[in-house]
Order: C-alpha cells, then structure tokens, then sequence
C-alpha cells in the first residue's frame, strides 16, 4: 500500500512538474520587412527540439494599397519540420485585405538538427511583397470569427502554445534601430533610436483613432533618443509610434494591455 501511495504521488509530481514545464514554453510570433520581403519569425520563450505540429497566422493590409502578397518561400530546413502555405485566397473585409497562412509538423526538429533555444527568433517563413503597404500580423475581430478561426495560433507536440504577436506591424520602411520594450505593456515603456545623420526629428505617439498623445521635435539631433513613456492615465489599446526623419517616416506598433 505504502508503495502503491508513493508511486501514485510521484507520477502526480511528475505530472505537475511537467505541466508546468510546457506551461512556460509558449512560442511568439513577429513579422518583419526585408527589401520587399516579410520575415515571419517566431520566438520560443524555452529550448524546444520536439514536434512544431501546427502554426496558424494572418496577415492583414489596406485593400486601397494595390499591394499584394506572393507565395511562401522557406529555402531552409524549417520547410522540413514545419511547411507553411496559404489557406485559402486573399479575403477582403472592412477595408482590409487578409491572407491567412497554415502550416504542420510531423518530425521532431532534433532529427533535422534543429534546436530551439529561449528567447531566440527564428525566421520560419519568408513572404515576397509586391506594390507598397504597412503589413500587419493581426488578432482582430475578423481573425477571431468562428467561421474565419484565423488567429495566430501554435502547438507544441499537439498541445497549445500560443504565445504574443510582439510584433505586429511590418512597415514599407523598416527601422531596426527603434526599440521598444517591453512590448506588449502594462502602460509604461520605453523607446528608444538612434539618428545617424545630423538632422530634426519628429517624435509622435498617436492611439487607435489618430490622437496625439505624445509629441516631440528636436532640432538638429545626431546620435540617440531615448524616452520613457507612461501611458497609464490613459485607455488600454493599440498606439503607433511615429518617427519623422527628413523625409522619412516609420511607424511602429504598441501594445498597451
């Protein structure tokens, strides 16, 4: 009996231990613009070698854009492990253009040489781009549709991991001085970005309906910016970072929960 008892409690432990391993190993995803080509990354939060087994995400633009998306290239070994298509055509709603993307596991990736580790990015697919647009990996109200079931998702050996979109837009322009961190946020953060050649820079922050909330313009700036932000007084959403640099803008997006 005693042993039956303790064999029964160590299977419990191990069980509870192992659930709450997996618990931690969820898998972001984030999209990026390349010379007319976006990198669709994804983002473990623990070292992971097992079975990718599925991955689903959208990809939202202006439908006045006349931009469009190509086909999926995966040129390396993730086209073994994990092989991403288009489900479906282009889908328009509400102004929008969307293409949803699927893909499925059956190896494990340790048996492509393949080895996950925490809070690395890995490039899992990569999109060409024709024509102009600011691209989007969306949760919206669209994606989230029952009928639609186009939300970013993945699973880990069959079990859900789906972790944030920590980055969601891909501008025409990317900029991969700014950061911002942490983003998603609870209201406070931080940016920050570097001005290489001498010039004014226009700094503004604007909520999901256009809004000002945060304006700056500094005059002959050459070297960084950095500033704090605490948006805490202010409404929970979606705001974009606009940095005016000559004649060059680029927006970046954040998320404030």
């Amino acid at each position: 009996m005693n042993r039956m008892f303790r064999n029964t409690a160590l299977s419990f432990l191990f069980t509870a231990l192992a659930g709450t391993a997996f618990a931690q190993s969820a898998v972001d995803i984030g999209l990026y613009q390349n010379d007319g080509v976006l990198e669709v990354k994804v983002r473990p939060e623990a070292d992971f070698n097992g079975i990718f087994s599925s991955l689903v995400f959208s990809i939202r633009w202006d439908a006045n854009s006349g931009a469009n998306l190509g086909e999926v290239v995966q040129e390396g070994v993730e086209a073994q492990y994990m092989g991403v298509s288009r489900s479906g055509n282009v889908r328009d709603a509400g102004g929008f253009k969307y293409m949803v993307f699927a893909g499925f596991g059956m190896s494990s990736m340790s048996s492509h040489g393949v080895n996950w580790r925490a809070g690395e990015e890995y490039t899992i697919a990569t999109i060409p781009v024709t024509g102009s647009a600011e691209f989007e990996l969306v949760n919206d109200a669209y994606t989230g549709e029952v009928s639609n079931n186009a939300d970013f998702y993945a699973a880990l050996g069959g079990s859900d991991r789906t972790g944030i979109i920590y980055k969601g837009l891909a501008s025409a322009e990317e900029d991969g001085s700014v950061v911002i961190q942490p983003n998603p946020n609870n209201g406070q953060f931080t940016f920050s970005f570097n001005n290489d050649t001498m010039g004014d820079v226009v700094v503004e922050l604007v909520n999901n309906i256009g809004q000002s909330v945060f304006n700056d313009t500094v005059r002959d700036l050459e070297g960084s910016y950095k500033k704090e932000m605490d948006l805490t007084s202010h409404s929970a959403g979606v705001y974009y970072l606009k940095i005016k640099r000559g004649t060059k803008t680029t927006t970046h997006k954040i998320v404030y929960r």
